[in-house]
């Protein structure tokens, strides 16, 4: 793999702009990374005063990037001369490949200014930027060389095209909706934020419906996976002869979890023995669960109190905490689900996904649940057998609640359980 030319300095790193990972440390593939030359930018990662200060270098030469750091450092040292400096005349790259590198460094929020500034995840950048680079491949394989394309030539002609193509072969309508948003979040930073003369090609696209009807995890598809996690037999083997083992020693207790507390995969598997709440007695009360897809969008500066979701007693959630060993541990700053275990929250929650679409195909579910939907199948019980769902709090509106998660025929079973019926008996018969 070539990379940018190298040479310890203290402070310059060189970092793959596609997946965000530092790549200086081995002129062989790193940590997955085999992404060209042409997304890697040199970087400089200095400390000051405690504080972490990070700026993508504009110079693809060593001695350059040498220098640009130094200077970078001495406004560090320097805040007056850092306030004070003159701005340089922004330029507007027209070569479609510079365009998407400065929408890349605009997600970053490099040289943004501060009160423009959006926390947005390393994994949200790196797959926007892929959504984006999509059409950057579909036109190399059409015979543009985009190393000379301008943005102007991509006109409406050839997304739409790119778009039809891409609309035939999705097979995933999240995936096709997400390729949607992030061209037009693309075209809407280029024309709205930089001040390009084009028309938004994508200003009238229409995004697939996802979810018309919301389906759940049946009783007994959640029975049949929850007695099919045994460590034998759990190699997953794909196409390309990779061998993947999909059990975990805390993969029964982690689908319980998610099935018995309604949360998303994430939330769910970060909750900890201190978020348990007992009554006066000192039994079981509530957990204390927290909506981080709230916090993300809302409240991503932590200057509000965090969004709770007070967790509702069951049985089925009480015995699984019994087996948790709750009693020996509460208050405990530690995770019920595989506090021991050097991963990440987020990685976990990918690693159970794909370990649940491989479980149920051992089980022989036809059905095509994944482990999100179990939080279907919990707001539906929930509001079947109480009609409180909305005010639980697991979504912001009851009308989110009403269109992505009930499962109608389940409620449509719910009021025939409960002996509805139009009229009472006609007396005079």
């Amino acid at each position: 793999m070539k990379i940018l030319k190298y040479k310890k300095f203290t402070g310059l790193h060189i970092v793959c702009k596609k997946c965000n990972k530092l790549i200086e440390v081995s002129q062989e593939v790193y940590k997955g990374c085999r992404h060209p030359i042409d997304r890697q930018r040199y970087k400089a990662i200095l400390k000051q005063n405690g504080v972490r200060k990070t700026r993508d270098l504009k110079a693809l030469e060593y001695d350059n990037a040498v220098k640009e750091l130094i200077g970078f450092k001495d406004e560090l040292s320097n805040p007056i001369q850092f306030v004070t400096q003159i701005p340089k005349a922004e330029t507007k790259p027209e070569l479609l490949n510079d365009c998407i590198m400065m929408y890349s460094d605009w997600l970053e929020n490099v040289d943004v200014p501060f009160f423009e500034q959006k926390v947005r995840s390393k994994e949200y950048i790196r797959d926007t930027v892929g959504y984006v680079c999509k059409l950057k491949t579909y036109l190399e394989n059409i015979g543009y060389k985009t190393d000379k394309t301008t943005i102007y030539q991509v006109d409406k002609n050839i997304v739409n095209k790119y778009f039809e193509e891409l609309y035939i072969k999705s097979k995933s309508i999240a995936t096709y909706n997400h390729n949607i948003r992030a061209l037009k979040g693309f075209y809407k930073f280029l024309i709205a934020t930089k001040g390009y003369d084009l028309i938004n090609p994508l200003q009238y696209a229409k995004l697939k419906n996802e979810a018309p009807n919301p389906i759940n995890v049946a009783d007994n598809d959640f029975y049949k996976i929850i007695n099919c996690l045994t460590e034998e037999n759990s190699i997953q083997i794909y196409k390309n002869g990779v061998r993947k083992n999909r059990y975990r020693p805390y993969i029964k207790e982690a689908f319980e979890l998610i099935a018995y507390t309604g949360m998303r995969i994430t939330e769910a598997i970060s909750i900890k023995y201190s978020d348990i709440i007992l009554t006066q007695s000192g039994e079981i009360d509530y957990i204390i669960g927290v909506d981080y897809k709230y916090e993300k969008a809302h409240n991503h500066d932590k200057s509000k109190p965090k969004k709770i979701v007070p967790i509702p007693y069951s049985p089925e959630l009480a015995d699984l905490l019994k087996r948790l060993d709750y009693k020996n541990h509460l208050g405990e700053d530690r995770y019920l689900i595989g506090a021991d275990e050097n991963i990440s929250r987020e990685s976990m929650a990918k690693q159970l996904s794909h370990s649940f679409g491989f479980y149920r195909n051992k089980a022989g579910i036809t059905s095509p649940i994944g482990l999100k939907h179990l939080r279907k199948s919990f707001l539906t019980k929930i509001e079947t057998q109480t009609g409180l769902v909305e005010s639980l709090g697991y979504q912001k509106t009851k009308s989110v609640i009403q269109n992505n998660y009930l499962v109608k025929p389940e409620i449509a079973r719910a009021v025939r359980g409960k002996g509805f019926r139009l009229f009472e008996p006609d007396a005079n018969k």
